[in-house]
């Protein structure tokens, strides 16, 4: 994996998008993919680089990101303010077409769990022809609102919530304050999952991938 990681970004990226500072561009990439699941600015990689004692500019950065992004390497997932319905331009997340390439560069990990299990679950999302947006309510997120024709899916992804109060509140409270009637889930790995609370389902992120329901 890391070689073909390596391949697609001397061979195609580099080479179709006329990009001369190697080094450069690999750690943005290197960066981003470290990344996965965070809110994510190209000036918070820049600020990042300048720390390191590398200069580069924003838009160096977002002329980087956007090459990965034609590469499939990693896409952009933007956040969607619920109560103001509209697109917001900042602290958007990005994912990667194969998160694969997370373990082939940086091996496993249990704090990069929680942004691999979003992964997966914005995979199959995209894979079932839902529109994905981060969903922005108050001062709370919402991980995922899956949009597909007239249909809405709101979606929490955590690792588990089954042992702590405080990690089940904190997942679920952005769900209940969304004020409509569509599903809403929370997804975890936890072994007891599949119940329902004030209308909001939690299952296991396996059944959820297995099911055809959604």
């Amino acid at each position: 994996m890391t070689d073909i990681y390596r391949s697609t970004l001397v061979r195609d990226v580099l080479t179709r998008n006329k990009i001369r500072d190697a080094n450069m561009f690999e750690r943005v990439a290197t960066f981003a993919i470290d990344n996965v699941g965070n809110p994510f600015s190209a000036r918070r990689v820049a600020d990042f680089m300048k720390s390191q004692r590398r200069s580069i500019s924003h838009e160096t950065v977002l002329n980087y990101l956007s090459a990965l992004e034609e590469a499939f390497v990693i896409t952009r997932v933007p956040r969607y303010d619920l109560r103001g319905r509209a697109l917001l331009a900042t602290d958007e997340r990005h994912y990667i077409g194969d998160h694969g390439i997370v373990r082939a560069l940086f091996g496993y990990s249990d704090q990069r769990l929680p942004g691999v299990l979003e992964n997966i679950v914005w995979m199959e999302l995209r894979r079932r022809g839902y529109d994905v947006t981060i969903g922005k309510v108050g001062a709370a997120e919402v991980d995922f609102v899956a949009t597909r024709r007239e249909d809405i899916l709101y979606i929490q992804v955590a690792t588990s919530i089954e042992l702590s109060p405080e990690t089940r509140r904190r997942e679920y409270a952005p769900l209940e304050a969304i004020d409509d009637n569509y599903p809403k889930l929370v997804l975890t790995l936890d072994p007891m999952a599949e119940d329902s609370t004030r209308g909001i389902r939690h299952h296991r992120i396996p059944d959820f991938l297995l099911s055809e329901e959604f």
